[in-house]
């Protein structure tokens, strides 16, 4: 395996870090040395910073939507010529089993490629409101984005976020997620195959939370934040963007229910049920954590369920037949544990429950799958994201208390509801305070539709048109032609 060694992007130079200082980044699979990074500090971010307001303010940029979508098309197409690559890198940075890591890279080519188109359809409005008097409402960029991506799905959700601030006309400096900062620069390392993008416009910086995200959150020429992350994250985001009135949009956590009734096509929500909660080993924002089972359907679906889950098949991630990789790192696998001693403790284990050793997985951070059966509401286990292979079965008789069930915790960014009664399903999709309800479905996440929390899941929507509006602003231009 080759370890490679990355740089930050600062104004189309690749450079080392001002201080010469790095990190190094380790697959999750066996402990082996990945990728090398800069550790940056605070003037390797003013740099970066500078380099985006002077792209802004000087590149022709902001004000040409056709550059904009000739730019983002052929990174697209770049990302789609070197997906393997990619894919390779990914899988080694996060663990994830390579063929989760294609479908990721796949899923961060299609936000791409809807946000080169949507960048020329950047509509205003305009009102004839008296004679004489025209007003138009123009959508302008709003400025230096600082972009900052977590390490489950580093390169769909850099795109899913970058792609709209670019197509938007903003200027953008990245700060990656510390374990996956080197398969996320090397997507950007593909824009030196691009000549029409403007130097500038992509700047990264790699780097520690605490001292490069810091620096962007403070920086007083950071006009908006664009974070994917924790609760706490986001919350220390918000405190410190105050300072400097930036805008700020924030998806967070999510402890996402998965209802189904005993009416449903069980066949098929079967997989889905399996996959929203056991891919990429729970490490989703989304992910299917609760299940919330009719009763008829515990001595039936439950069972099926459990031997699905036993069927996966975990190991190194660049083997083909891996189906369940690794949790990211030594801390992220004990929290893990420790929610699954309370889980034992306060409801019915069904399957798993322990760290996995044998064959050589005793080098990785492997946790078997598992499931638990009606633990108490009050239950962190419930109650708080664990973002683990951990699923909490809750049961239910009526609609009503499957949708209490639902509503029950202090998160709201995914939801489902199973049923053939489309009536009763739609009943509780529209009742469900959660910013996606998927109806016989689930993970559906599309570049063309909005995702995004209620509650403290986060504020705004990633994804579709108020995926790129949101990095606008509204100008009204008054015109009086009148004689």
């Amino acid at each position: 395996m080759q370890v490679r060694t990355y740089r930050n992007l600062v104004d189309g130079v690749w450079q080392e870090a001002a201080g010469g200082q790095t990190m190094e980044i380790f697959c999750p699979c066996d402990g082996e040395l990945v990728s090398r990074v800069p550790a940056s500090e605070q003037v390797d971010v003013d740099r970066a910073v500078a380099a985006a307001r002077r792209a802004f303010e000087e590149e022709n940029w902001a004000f040409n939507p056709r550059l904009r979508s000739q730019c983002l098309s052929a990174w697209g197409a770049a990302m789609r010529a070197n997906l393997e690559e990619l894919a390779t890198r990914l899988a080694l940075e996060t663990g994830k089993p390579i063929n989760e890591a294609r479908f990721e890279l796949n899923s961060s080519i299609g936000y791409v490629e809807y946000y080169a188109a949507a960048a020329r359809t950047l509509y205003g409005t305009s009102t004839a409101v008296e004679p004489g008097l025209l007003s138009v409402l123009a959508r302008e960029p709003v400025g230096v984005v600082a972009v900052i991506t977590p390490w489950n799905y580093p390169v769909t959700l850099l795109m899913r976020d970058m792609a709209p601030a670019l197509a938007a006309g903003c200027t953008c400096v990245l700060k990656p997620a510390a374990q996956t900062t080197g398969c996320t620069l090397a997507v950007l390392e593909l824009l030196d195959q691009i000549p029409a993008f403007p130097k500038g416009v992509v700047n990264a910086v790699s780097g520690r939370g605490g001292t490069a995200g810091q620096a962007l959150a403070e920086h007083p020429e950071v006009d908006m934040i664009s974070l994917t992350g924790g609760l706490e994250t986001g919350q220390a985001i918000m405190r410190t963007a105050a300072d400097t009135m930036k805008k700020v949009s924030l998806e967070l956590g999510g402890k996402s229910p998965n209802i189904i009734f005993a009416d449903a096509d069980l066949d098929k929500a079967l997989p889905f049920a399996l996959k929203a909660i056991f891919t990429n080993a729970g490490q989703l924002c989304t992910v299917g954590s609760r299940l919330v089972l009719e009763e008829s359907l515990v001595g039936t679906f439950l069972p099926r369920l459990k031997e699905e889950a036993e069927k996966l098949r975990p190991g190194y991630c660049m083997e083909e037949s891996t189906t369940l990789g690794p949790v990211i790192s030594q801390t992220q696998l004990d929290t893990i544990l420790e929610y699954m001693e309370e889980g034992k403790a306060c409801s019915q284990l069904i399957t798993g429950g322990y760290r996995l050793t044998e064959g050589g997985l005793d080098k990785g951070f492997y946790l078997a799958p598992t499931i638990f059966l009606n633990p108490p509401m009050d239950a962190r286990v419930v109650q708080e994201e664990i973002f683990g292979p951990v699923l909490v079965v809750q049961t239910f008789k009526t609609k009503e208390e499957a949708l209490a069930i639902a509503n029950g915790t202090a998160y709201g960014l995914a939801s489902a509801v199973w049923s053939r009664d489309i009536d009763k399903a739609m009943w509780v999709a529209r009742r469900l305070r959660a910013g996606s309800a998927w109806v016989n479905c689930y993970n559906k996440l599309l570049p063309e539709c909005e995702t995004g929390g209620y509650k403290q899941s986060g504020m705004d929507r990633a994804g579709g048109a108020e995926g790129m509006l949101k990095y606008t602003e509204v100008k009204h231009l008054c015109v009086d032609f009148g004689i």
